[in-house]
């Protein structure tokens, strides 16, 4: 598998769209990688699961994507062969936001139990 590493400033972030009868979901941030004499947007696509790294994005954050490069081969009804590259990312890190540390669960049941006087008793 081809990996990259996509350093930039994000300039456009989509909104999740759906495509056909199966449901499939993609979420398209644009990166600008350039060096402020030429432009360079590297559009990055989140499918799937990855879109949920990729749904607080703004305009303007400075970002460090992982993603992986893939190709497909595609003919038309024409006979033609076209190929196509995609660049899916993968994981996310906002420069200057907090590291996103798992927070527990609030529907688990180890819930704060206002009524709990400390004493466990014993089920047989």
């Amino acid at each position: 598998m081809n990996e990259v590493t996509i350093k930039g400033e994000v300039k456009f972030v989509d909104e999740v769209r759906e495509y056909g009868a199966n449901g499939f979901k993609k979420h398209q941030v644009v990166v600008e990688t350039g060096d402020g004499r030429w432009d360079n947007p590297i559009p990055v696509e989140f499918i799937k699961d990855t879109i949920q790294k990729s749904k607080d994005l703004e305009v303007g954050n400075k970002v460090t994507i992982e993603a992986r490069i893939n190709g497909r081969e595609w003919q038309g009804k024409d006979g033609v062969t076209k190929w196509f590259t995609s660049i899916s990312g993968y994981k996310v890190d906002i420069e200057g936001a907090a590291a996103n540390t798992p927070q527990p669960d609030s529907s688990s049941y180890d819930t704060f139990d206002e009524y709990d006087d400390g004493v466990e008793d014993d089920v047989f």
